[in-house]
């Protein structure tokens, strides 16, 4: 068994959920980790960029609800080296991906599922559990 095979990718959308989605992408690393799974998380990722002051002055975005780059030059170099390094992680690490809930509204998510599909990685999706009465909202 090579390293890949237990190493997952955790992908999902970012972009314009408060702080960044990082409470579902943390979440279920969690979970993976403690199934055993050696766990690559973009918001562990970001995390780093984050803190390194250089990254912060370069204009590196940190409201994901004005992100755009569509329109916003930095935004649109932010986003072409986080994509980098991602797919990256996957082509280079990972024998699967764990997709999170609403990734196919995700431009990103839908890049690593397609790199994933056509590496013949494993691909698992997050299945909502049903709510109870005892859950808020």
């Amino acid at each position: 068994m090579d390293k890949r095979s237990k190493t997952i990718y955790v992908a999902g959308p970012m972009r314009g959920y408060d702080n960044w989605n990082y409470d579902a992408f943390n979440k279920y690393s969690e979970a993976l980790r403690s199934k055993g799974w050696t766990v690559i998380n973009p918001a562990e990722l970001d995390s780093e960029y984050a803190r390194n002051e250089t990254r912060r002055n370069e204009g590196i975005p940190s409201d994901p609800h004005s992100f755009d780059p569509n329109v916003n030059y930095h935004h649109q170099e932010f986003l072409r080296e986080v994509l980098m390094r991602d797919l990256s992680c996957i082509a280079k690490d990972c024998g699967a991906i764990y997709m999170l809930d609403n990734w196919e509204n995700s431009k990103g998510a839908k890049a690593e599922w397609a790199l994933a599909k056509a590496l013949g990685l494993e691909i698992f999706y997050q299945i909502p559990l049903p709510k109870n009465e005892n859950d808020e909202n």
